[in-house]
């Protein structure tokens, strides 16, 4: 796959370089609540700033639908990156405030691309989205991929050609109809996969190498006969991938689920195993249970990172090449 880098790109004294970064977080009394979408951004961002640069970040938060929503303003950022960059940047509006960016409209990319020189990419969690920002602004501009982005491409790219076996996933969350294809792909090249949340529940799975629950409590989570079930296959493994919780794991009644298997991730990736998460509702688990750092990789994205990995590339990253 041919995408080159941000550390290939030409950036001159004075380079308006326009950066897609992933800013969708959120942020409660001033505070970023979450800061591990943007802090991935900030190598590249630096980056520009350090050979004279002026990053122009851009992004969405939310789902505006179209329409300016004081709440969603990407301005309650900059506090965040003034306190992280170590130089001038400027921070656009929430490109969704424009009904025109998830249009992918010609014209709106056309606009974007008059803001700068050059465009860089450094948002993989939306690369798996037709807007303008993502797939319309790289036929304008000279296109990059962000330092992360290129990681992301990395690792998944390896769980896909060369991963160490047996290599286990663990699809969660609800909505079977988008995880299907995941499933069957995975049926395919791993060596098992653990279906939970309410995915089982909403028709039956019939691969081979597919393992749903046995048992439930009170439908919410997955129960212990399930866990006792796939322990030995998640110790084992030396590759996993993660996407979804197994159940409603803010609710301490049904969290065991998910907590035990962020534990048993934990545990395999301390003997080696090659541990990769990704989603929101994922990496709200993984805090939530103190997990986070004891994962090898966690994606910054939950559909992006699967549409990869049954893909094998994503339309925002064909949009680089």
């Amino acid at each position: 796959m041919e995408v080159r880098c941000v550390d290939k790109a030409k950036i001159l004294a004075g380079s308006r370089v326009l950066v897609r970064c992933d800013l969708d977080v959120s942020v409660k009394a001033g505070e970023v609540a979450e800061p591990f979408r943007l802090e991935l951004a900030l190598k590249t961002l630096q980056y520009i700033i350090d050979r004279g640069g002026l990053p122009v970040i851009c992004g969405h938060m939310g789902r505006p639908k179209g329409k300016v929503d004081p709440a969603l303003s990407t301005s309650r950022l900059k506090p965040y990156f003034d306190s992280h960059l170590k130089g001038d940047f400027e921070l656009l509006e929430n490109l969704r405030f424009d009904a025109r960016e998830e249009a992918n409209d010609a014209d709106f990319a056309k606009e974007l691309a008059q803001k700068a020189d050059l465009y860089v990419n450094e948002s993989f969690a939306t690369c798996h989205r037709e807007a303008a920002s993502i797939t319309g602004l790289p036929k304008f501009l000279p296109a990059y991929a962000g330092f992360r982005l290129m990681r992301e491409i990395e690792v998944l790219t390896q769980v896909l050609d060369h991963p160490a076996r047996p290599l286990v996933a663990i699809i969660g969350g609800a909505k079977l109809e988008s995880k299907r294809p995941v499933i069957e792909k995975f049926a395919q090249i791993s060596d098992a996969v653990l279906v939970g949340g309410r995915l089982a529940l909403e028709e039956p799975i019939t691969f081979d190498k597919v393992y749903c629950p046995v048992d439930y409590v009170d439908t919410k989570d997955i129960g212990p006969k399930t866990l006792a079930g796939w322990k030995d296959m998640i110790l084992s493994a030396r590759t996993i991938v993660w996407a979804g919780p197994m159940g409603l794991f803010e609710d301490d009644k049904y969290s065991i689920g998910t907590k035990t298997i962020a534990t048993w991730l934990a545990e395999a990736t301390k003997t080696g195993c090659f541990t990769v998460a990704g989603g929101g509702d994922t990496i709200a688990a993984l805090n939530n249970f103190g997990q986070f750092a004891n994962i090898s990789f966690v994606s910054s994205g939950g559909g992006a990172m699967l549409d990869f990995l049954v893909d094998g590339t994503l339309p925002g990253i064909e949009a680089l090449n």
